[in-house]
């Protein structure tokens, strides 16, 4: 019995001696060991390219309409035509009048048919008089300095310059006063004659019927 009880003691001390060596080996291993060291870990930013795409506009190219004919070229003075009486004067052409005038004497305002006309006299350029009627197209009132504002009847009638022939308004008035008995005015010139004012007579007039 003594010896089973020696031997158990024996065994019991040699296995505490065990487990604390055992214990001592690994804390000298857990010593031994590097320490751990971490590394700073790296920051990666990834900037975004940011692409902006062009826009693109549409562009229109508006074509300037072409001109069938070209423009007229008149000198300051020429000669007009006017058909209906077979009539040739020398005009001014005046690109700061608004209407067209026509040197008449005579001038009268009568009613036919219950419209307004007017009569008057033409003169041609041998002097010999032509008389004429016409329904009234509208009436203007010139202002004149120191003086009473001027009434003017205003008639249709065909006029010809150079190659353009055109129905316009005619204002008719006492023009013997002046080189011209005819005045060429923008209602006629717009958008049709170009003026060289350093040429004079540089085209005849057509001779179209009325």
């Amino acid at each position: 019995m003594k010896k089973l009880f020696f031997n158990a003691i024996f065994f019991s001390a040699l296995t505490v001696i065990f487990i604390g060596c055992s214990a001592a080996s690994k804390t000298e291993q857990m010593d031994i060991q590097e320490p751990k060291i971490e590394e700073p870990k790296e920051k990666i930013i990834i900037k975004e390219k940011i692409v902006y795409k062009e826009k693109k506009v549409p562009v229109y190219i508006t074509k300037e309409p072409k001109q069938k004919d070209s423009k007229i070229i008149l000198g300051n003075y020429e000669y007009v035509y006017i058909p209906s009486e077979n009539l040739k004067l020398k005009a001014k052409i005046d690109t700061g009048a608004t209407t067209t005038s026509l040197h008449a004497i005579n001038i009268k305002a009568f009613e036919r048919d219950g419209k307004k006309w007017v009569k008057f006299t033409l003169e041609n350029e041998k002097g010999e008089l032509i008389n004429k009627a016409l329904p009234i197209s509208r009436i203007v009132y010139i202002k004149r300095h120191g003086a009473k504002n001027q009434k003017r009847y205003v008639v249709q009638m065909r006029i010809n310059v150079a190659n353009s022939s055109q129905l316009v308004d005619v204002t008719l008035t006492d023009r013997s006063k002046f080189s011209y008995p005819v005045l060429i005015g923008k209602n006629f010139l717009t958008g049709m004659v170009l003026v060289d004012v350093s040429k004079k007579f540089t085209q005849e007039p057509i001779k179209k019927a009325k």
